[in-house]
């Protein structure tokens, strides 16, 4: 019982503590809320432009022509590798 009346005083002690908070601290913590989402969205605008200034991949195909090589005891056919570049 004396633990419960103990918990009860301290709630009645810090309750009212946390219900004034004087304007001064509401100011304090609506201003750093604010900081956060500034800095937040200067970021994601940071991003965004990062990425408007990068150009599209352009993709490039080179072709190579692979010959048989005449002296090779099995005869192929001629083919053509296509190698694909992004840049």
């Amino acid at each position: 019982m004396s633990a419960a009346v103990a918990w009860c005083a301290v709630v009645v002690c810090l309750l009212p503590a946390c219900a004034s908070r004087s304007p001064f601290q509401k100011g304090y913590e609506r201003g750093a809320s604010d900081t956060v989402k500034r800095q937040y969205w200067i970021l994601q605008d940071m991003q965004k432009r990062e990425d408007g200034n990068r150009s599209k991949p352009r993709l490039s195909l080179y072709r190579i022509p692979v010959m048989p090589d005449p002296e090779a005891t099995v005869k192929t056919v001629p083919y053509e590798i296509t190698v694909p570049v992004i840049q």
